[in-house]
């Protein structure tokens, strides 16, 4: 959690001016299919030879072929939250860590009933599937009326520093449905749903507005590292990027 909550820090703390003009887009793509580092981890195709090249860059700018849309936006957002193993593995693994290790100390522990057996289990899934869903919603909700792309933008640096800071700046700054800079705005209203809809159901002591604003951010913290995931995940090894999709989307 620590190590979670860091990242999101030093991305705010990094967080480069946006007018730099890094990922200038000229349309964006409408078929799931050419989802940029969507489900699937894979970096955008590059752009064809007749392509704008961007001097700040080494790298042509990659090209698009239409806007996401509405229809386009809730297929990503039933593929990111149903349609895929992770909607089940995610949250299992989840629930093992929090059964491995209780949130709280001593008397101020989560409760028997939270901590043992399958009982137990069910109980930290169920929480974990409920923030999970609440933060996708929450979303891809706020990104229809903000007009905003929920799509994830690879850096065209070949410099690992400068993809770093781009997939952590991306968690604050993402992309309108036109391809301009815009504030995550679903970023944070998504977060913060995930954050806060476990004050309905969690154990007292836990179920209150500042343990709401830690696990909100936790949940912005581990989007800023499924951005770092997205940017990087194309060189990893296929074995490594199936596990870490499966736990951590």
């Amino acid at each position: 959690m620590k190590n979670t909550i860091s990242i999101s820090l030093l991305a705010l703390l990094t967080l480069p001016v946006t007018s730099r003009g890094q990922e200038t887009l000229t349309t964006l793509p409408d078929a799931p299919s050419q989802i940029v580092a969507g489900a699937s981890g894979q970096r955008a195709d590059a752009a064809s030879p007749s392509a704008a090249t961007d001097p700040n860059h080494d790298q042509p700018a990659p090209a698009f072929n239409a806007r996401l849309g509405v229809a386009g936006k809730f297929h990503f957002y039933l593929d990111e939250t149903f349609f895929n193993p992770a909607a089940v593995t995610a949250p299992a693994f989840r629930a093992a860590l929090r059964m491995a290790n209780p949130p709280g100390k001593g008397a101020a522990r989560y409760p028997a009933d939270w901590r043992q057996g399958a009982e137990g289990f069910g109980h930290n899934y169920g929480d974990a599937a409920a923030e999970r869903d609440s933060f996708q919603t929450a979303r891809f909700l706020t990104g229809v009326i903000t007009r905003e792309d929920p799509r994830y933008i690879p850096s065209r640096s070949h410099n690992p520093l400068a993809r770093s800071f781009h997939a952590l700046e991306f968690t604050f700054i993402d992309r309108s449905d036109s391809g301009h800079a815009m504030p995550a705005i679903s970023n944070f209203v998504g977060s913060a749903a995930g954050g806060f809809v476990g004050n309905s159901y969690l154990p007292a002591g836990f179920n209150d507005v500042t343990h709401a604003g830690q696990r909100a951010t936790v949940r912005f913290g581990a989007l800023a590292a499924g951005n770092l995931f997205r940017e990087f995940a194309p060189q990893m090894p296929r074995p490594v990027r199936t596990i870490f999709s499966l736990i951590g989307r």
